[in-house]
């Protein structure tokens, strides 16, 4: 009798194979699991290392080969996939002088934040935007955009794009096909007067009512530019302040018009640590990648640790503990987070650690 069962399983089970369909209990362990499955493990960076390989890449790679000139970076445990994390894209990006990508568009939401030189460019949507180390300028799901160097030196960003999740949405589109008036175009005209998202929304609690806010198909912010000279200073005038146990003090970057992030599926934020200041350990459902702006620290994450300094690059994959120290003096740190989207799907989760080693629900899905 239990030859026969055998039996009679062992063709149920060459029979769901020809059928396409897979046996439930034969997979349940790997569906039903306990926590959030980790893929893309923590990592670093280092702009020591990674600087003389852009450099390289610089003079040997012409720009009308690649159109955008980047290392992307690969997460080690994503198996060679082009993505920082499950849910991020991002890349280091070199611009000569004279040089520029033609416009173009996509479904991924992109931001760049600039290191290194003056002289870059970024047009979104008619506004020329020129860029200086510490500014945030985003390029939204939808809107033309090009970009380029201007300036007598190279200079170089770190694009963060939401690719991964849109890919695994099966949505991601990149269009080059940009006309004006029938005739195809390489670059944008500038439709939009100097200085137009900073004169228009760079004055906290005052919102202009002459303009349509709507700049594009989707819900993101029109202020197509954050200036780092504002969020230093906004930084500088929080230092003296308790802040987050956990994060320190941490600003985030918004929606003029709408309070909410910049973007539907990334939030973009800075953090100051103080001289000497250690975050308590917390964990989340979303996933983080850090760029080092000032300052040399720490971070711990899932009990490894990783020493940082200015351009480095690292990441804090989903629902491992993490902590930041910055036992030297004042460091800065610009993040990208994926937690817009998991809030929109009600999967946002923050737990934290109290100083006894306690562990505390911070958010709740």
């Amino acid at each position: 009798m239990q030859h026969e069962q055998s039996s009679v399983r062992t063709t149920l089970s060459r029979d769901a194979s020809a059928l396409n369909l897979v046996e439930f209990w034969k997979e349940r362990a790997d569906i039903e699991i306990q926590e959030p499955r980790k893929t893309a493990v923590p990592h670093l960076w280092q702009w020591s290392e990674i600087s003389p390989r852009l450099a390289v890449a610089s003079k040997t790679v012409p720009i009308e080969e690649c159109e955008r000139r980047a290392l992307v970076f690969a997460n080690p445990g994503l198996g060679g996939k082009p993505y920082i994390t499950s849910t991020l894209f991002a890349a280091y990006s070199l611009y000569n002088p004279g040089e520029s990508a033609p416009v173009h568009r996509h479904t991924p939401c992109a931001s760049r934040f600039v290191l290194e030189g003056n002289g870059g460019f970024t047009t979104v949507a008619g506004e020329k935007i020129p860029m200086s180390r510490g500014d945030l300028v985003l390029t939204p799901h939808g809107c033309w955009h090009d970009h380029g160097n201007d300036g007598t030196e190279s200079v170089v960003w770190v694009d963060v794009l939401d690719v991964p999740l849109i890919e695994a949405l099966n949505s991601t589109v990149f269009e080059f096909d940009y006309a004006e008036e029938g005739q195809a175009k390489t670059t944008q005209s500038i439709t939009r007067p100097s200085g137009y998202s900073t004169r228009l929304y760079s004055y906290g609690g005052i919102t202009p009512t002459f303009v349509d806010h709507q700049r594009g198909s989707v819900d993101h912010s029109p202020m197509f530019v954050y200036r780092w000279e504002d969020t230093r200073e906004a930084l500088k005038a929080m230092a003296n302040l308790p802040g987050s146990p956990y994060d320190a003090i941490t600003v985030e970057y918004t929606n003029p018009v709408s309070g909410g992030s910049v973007m539907p599926t990334m939030s973009h934020r800075s953090t100051l640590l103080r001289a000497g200041e250690k975050t308590v350990s917390q964990r989340k459902t979303a996933s983080s990648v850090f760029v080092v702006l000032e300052g040399s620290g720490t971070t711990e994450i899932d009990g490894v640790r990783f020493d940082w300094k200015p351009n480095d690059v690292f990441c804090v994959p989903a629902w491992v503990w993490h902590h930041h120290e910055a036992p030297g003096g004042e460091a800065v740190l610009y993040s990208v987070t994926d937690s817009p989207s998991l809030t929109k799907l009600g999967l946002m989760r923050k737990q934290g650690r109290t100083n006894d080693g306690a562990i505390v629900e911070l958010e709740a899905a």
